[in-house]
């Protein structure tokens, strides 16, 4: 039994030494193959041998989250090489692919889909410009994550700034201000998303909200001023209005706002919502806020001024 034992241990040893010796007399085939490769690579260099996630998972053998950051690596320096990317016929064909192994390989790899989302949608040079193809990236993430309000706040950045679509972006925004774990200034971010992109009458009741019941100082500050700008623009437009009707009328314009409301029943403010009276210009019929106002005006956009 012992003579057994101890000619199964040897052969297993001997096994492990041949395999040793094997690996080692193919390195140097191997090296010299690699570098072949690499140096007669043809024009395109943007090669990826392994392109399917679900082939890669299977080769992983149960080690998926190394090979997760092994190929998380891989596409930081795929996404870096920027010498390398200009030689490239489509300088970052491979990014979002390597992006979906990595995340498919450890779908709870948070900062592949955070930092590789902006790797794709940042504008040539300095990205892919695929900002589809970093929304489809954070969906999948969200899909693993449903309660990364991160995520959401990525997702809703893409539509803001790449995609210039204000509206998805404020409902974005919105849907991860409702997370349990999302900062109070969410909402507040949503809001503003919503008045650059027409829905101005939603973005009021937001910030109605906040001024009514954040304990947040800040929220209610920015919800205030937010509100007195979009009152200020109400009543200069209804000023000017009224200034406009006036020169129509009388072929000239009105001496002062005081003269221009006077015998009217509508209600017109000459002041702004701290109490500065508002600039007229008799000579061009501009009503403006006054320079001495104390109302932090935010720019309201194009669309509300018509």
């Amino acid at each position: 039994m012992k003579g057994d034992l101890f000619s199964s241990k040897f052969r297993t040893i001997w096994i492990c030494c041949a395999f040793c010796l094997v690996c080692a007399a193919m390195i140097k085939p191997v090296q010299d193959r690699m570098q072949e490769r690499i140096i007669n690579r043809g024009p395109d260099p943007d090669l990826l041998y392994f392109n399917s996630p679900a082939a890669v998972q299977k080769m992983a053998l149960g080690y998926d989250s190394l090979l997760a950051h092994l190929y998380w690596i891989r596409t930081i320096q795929y996404y870096g090489r920027r010498d390398e990317a200009a030689k490239r016929t489509i300088r970052y064909k491979n990014l979002a692919r390597l992006l979906d192994i990595t995340t498919t390989l450890n779908p709870d790899l948070i900062d592949a889909y955070r930092s590789g989302c902006y790797f794709l949608a940042e504008p040539d040079p300095l990205g892919a410009g695929q900002p589809q193809e970093a929304i489809r990236l954070l969906d999948k993430g969200i899909r693993a994550h449903p309660q990364e309000w991160r995520l959401l706040y990525d997702k809703g950045f893409m539509y803001y700034w790449f995609l210039t679509d204000f509206k998805t972006a404020g409902e974005v925004w919105q849907s991860a201000a409702r997370l349990p774990e999302a900062p109070p200034w969410m909402e507040g971010l949503g809001a503003m998303a919503f008045s650059k992109g027409g829905k101005l009458d939603v973005a009021i009741s937001i910030w109605q909200r906040q001024l009514r019941e954040s304990n947040q100082a800040f929220i209610r500050e920015n919800a205030k001023n937010h509100l007195m700008s979009v009152q200020v623009l109400r009543e200069i437009r209804a000023l000017e209005a009224l200034v406009a009707e006036y020169k129509q009328k009388f072929g000239t314009f009105p001496p002062s706002l005081p003269d221009l409301v006077r015998g009217h029943s509508g209600k017109y403010s000459l002041l702004d919502p701290l109490g500065t009276p508002y600039l007229y210009d008799p000579s061009t019929g501009a009503v403006r806020l006054s320079p001495e106002s104390k109302v932090k005006y935010l720019e309201i956009p194009e669309i509300y001024r018509e």
